[in-house]
Formats: C-alpha cells, sequence, structure tokens
C-alpha cells in the first residue's frame, strides 16, 4: 500500500533523513528483537518514453513524465548488488511534481539491457502485465510503494521497474538529474509496517 509524505516542516529533509529516523527507532527495541538494517539506493538510469514522440530520448530531462494518453512510461533501474540477510520490504520513493492528484502503477521490466541515453519508446522493453498500484499522489509529497515482488525477480543484481498509469492526466516525477530522483529502500531484518515507519519518522509514534 502507497503512502505520500508532504515535504512540509519536518520533511523539507527528504526521504534519507526520514528512513535515518525509521532505522533509530527500530533499533530501539533491540532487546526484543535482532537489529534491522536501512539501504537507501539512488538509481544508476532513469528515462522516460512516450507514444506522441517515439524516437525521441529523455535520458537527461529532470523528471519522469507519466501519462496514459498518449501512452507515457517512466523507466528506473537500481544496482542493489549482494544483499545479505533476510530482506523484509523493498520501498519505491517517488517525488511527485503534478498539479492535479492522479495514482500509478509500478511494474517490473523484462530486462535490465536498456540505457538511459538511448532509450526510446519504439525499443522499449515489456513490462510485466502484473503490477503494484499507489493511491493518488500531490505535488511536493513524497509517494512511498512496496515493490518487493519485482525487485526479488531482479536479474544480474540490478533492478528494472516501470511506473504506469492508465489515466489521462499527467504525471511527473523528480529524475535522478534533479535534488528530489527516485529512492529504493531495502529493509534488511525484522520487518516494520509501512505505516508504523512513516509514524515514526514522522515523530506520531
Amino acid at each position: 500500500m502507497a503512502r505520500t509524505l508532504t515535504q512540509h516542516g519536518r520533511l523539507a529533509w527528504g526521504p534519507i533523513a526520514l528512513l535515518a529516523v525509521a532505522a533509530t527507532a527500530g533499533g530501539a527495541s533491540a532487546a526484543k528483537a535482532p537489529a534491522s538494517a536501512l539501504r537507501v539506493l539512488t538509481p544508476v538510469a532513469d528515462t522516460y518514453v512516450t507514444a506522441a514522440r517515439p524516437g525521441a530520448n529523455f535520458g537527461r530531462a529532470s523528471a519522469l513524465r507519466v501519462d496514459g494518453v498518449p501512452e507515457t512510461t517512466a523507466f528506473v533501474r537500481f544496482r542493489p548488488g549482494k544483499i545479505g540477510g533476510q530482506v523484509t520490504s523493498v520501498i519505491l520513493l517517488l517525488h511527485s511534481r503534478s498539479a492535479g492528484r492522479a495514482a500509478y502503477a509500478v511494474r517490473r521490466v523484462s530486462g535490465v539491457e536498456w540505457r538511459e541515453r538511448t532509450l526510446t519508446y519504439a525499443n522499449a522493453p515489456d513490462l510485466s502485465l502484473r503490477y503494484a498500484s499507489s493511491k493518488p499522489v500531490r505535488r511536493g509529497a513524497w509517494s512511498a510503494i512496496e515493490v518487493g515482488s519485482f525487485v526479488s525477480a531482479g536479474d544480474g543484481g540490478e533492478v528494472s521497474l516501470a511506473i504506469t498509469t492508465r489515466g489521462g492526466r499527467e504525471l511527473a516525477f523528480g529524475s535522478r538529474e534533479s535534488r528530489t530522483g527516485p529512492r529504493l529502500v531495502v529493509r534488511v531484518g525484522p520487518p516494520l509496517d509501512v505505516d508504523d515507519l512513516l509514524l515514526k519518522a514522522l515523530g506520531r509514534h
């Protein structure tokens, strides 16, 4: 289930600090359970493609755009490498730049061979039929969505994901060329509910 984080007050410091607080909160109960560890990854590549310009590449864009009409899909790739221990959650964080509220879906990409500066709509890889759905997001908010089922199937130490929508409203998220690019948060150790993680980070627990 997705959650959104408004970028006001305490959350102006961004997702990495937010997750550091959550990790500290989890460690406070170490006497009852083994400590958990969080790894926050930034993309090694991201871009988007659109049916409106099937031969165009947007690898240098500061935003990742997603739309249903014309079909526009964002791609993002991470390199987690070898992760020791039991992975209990994998969360994708995206920062919305869209004026309207709309939802999106995350799908697994069939391969990791695509390249940021050469990917186009015409040569884009296939996407999985299975997907994880978000709730509507709003401008200036971080959206968190669990994608562990896709990451566990990653190839060659890399994880390739696609962001899509069926709606007619364009969505835009910060790309890795911006300060608010995507993050992949891998949690190893005892599970912590996503709601609890966010509430602890907000100081409401």
